[in-house]
């Protein structure tokens, strides 16, 4: 039976993870909507204000908003590793667990301070794209985080299938990374005056696009060496359906000219593809290392009875 204290680790693992794809969702309504320089400074909102005022307008709202998101990510962040240490120091939880969950407080501070950088540089689409690629990494700890509250074990995968499953991880963090730079080639700057990193949207979004062919067919391999095992199996299936849906969304918003709302649905489509690729990579990849100790492993015994 799980106890008390690691269901509600579990809970914050997973509110972890969903709060680090909401604000990606809420950063790229604020670009979508022209709010980037809402609030036109940083650490304040205005010169002499930390918080939006009512002349700034639903910009300043909007920006306002989304920095606001940041403390609710801290304060879960806080909880976790709290939680974390106790339930590591019990042997509840892999002693990395509260690790994890201090880095992810690290990451989100980081997220901020870069976030803060790109206002200053007047959305510089460079550091644009460092805020989106953080919260990649946030989002990946957290799927890690979830795995560890849960002690989700791992697939047994043969071998050529688990280097198979490192090549798609880091083929996916390129996609990912390519994405990026298209949105900065793109129209969408968060500002009417904010530069574009000069490069032809048409160009980025072919070999972003042919990057996501070649992840397919590696998906696609994968899945056919996972069939005979219905565990590795769905793991496989959920990346590939996460990859299609992610492709439809991405072909639609570049041939309907990037309405608001299909780029919406791209970030938030990005946001679970990177779970799924997190999700994959440590349950059927080589993956972090795993030190427990002992009371951990007579408690995973005794719950596997």
């Amino acid at each position: 039976m799980t106890s008390p204290p690691r269901t509600t680790l579990r809970g914050l693992a997973i509110a972890s993870l969903v709060a680090n794809m909401v604000i990606v969702w809420t950063g790229a309504l604020v670009r979508l909507t022209g709010s980037g320089l809402g609030c036109p400074t940083w650490p304040q909102c205005e010169p002499g204000s930390f918080v939006a005022t009512p002349e700034m307008g639903i910009h300043g709202a909007i920006e306002f908003g989304n920095r606001l998101l940041t403390f609710v990510l801290a304060g879960i962040a806080l909880s976790t590793w709290l939680l974390a240490r106790r339930e590591a120091r019990a042997g509840r939880v892999p002693e990395r667990m509260p690790v994890v969950a201090f880095a992810v407080g690290l990451g989100i501070i980081a997220q901020a301070v870069v976030g803060g950088i790109s206002v200053l540089l007047q959305l510089n689409p460079w550091i644009v794209g460092l805020h989106m690629f953080v919260s990649v990494f946030l989002i990946l700890a957290c799927v890690l985080l979830v795995h560890d509250a849960q002690r989700t074990p791992r697939a047994s995968a043969p071998l050529r299938l688990a280097r198979l499953t490192e090549v798609v991880f880091a083929l996916g963090i390129v996609v990912v990374a390519l994405g990026v730079v298209v949105t900065g080639a793109g129209p969408h700057a968060g500002d009417g005056g904010a530069a574009r990193n000069d490069l032809s949207t048409e160009w980025t979004a072919k070999v972003h696009a042919w990057s996501v062919w070649g992840l397919l067919a590696l998906t696609l391999l994968g899945l056919l060496w996972a069939w005979s095992d219905t565990r590795l199996r769905r793991l496989w299936q959920g990346l590939l359906a996460a990859e299609l849906l992610q492709g439809l969304i991405g072909y639609v918003q570049y041939f309907t000219h990037l309405p608001v709302g299909v780029v919406i649905a791209h970030m938030v489509g990005t946001t679970v593809f990177t779970a799924a690729l997190g999700h994959l990579w440590l349950l059927a990849g080589a993956g972090p290392p795993q030190k427990t100790s002992g009371s951990t492993a007579a408690a995973m015994k005794t719950s596997a009875r």
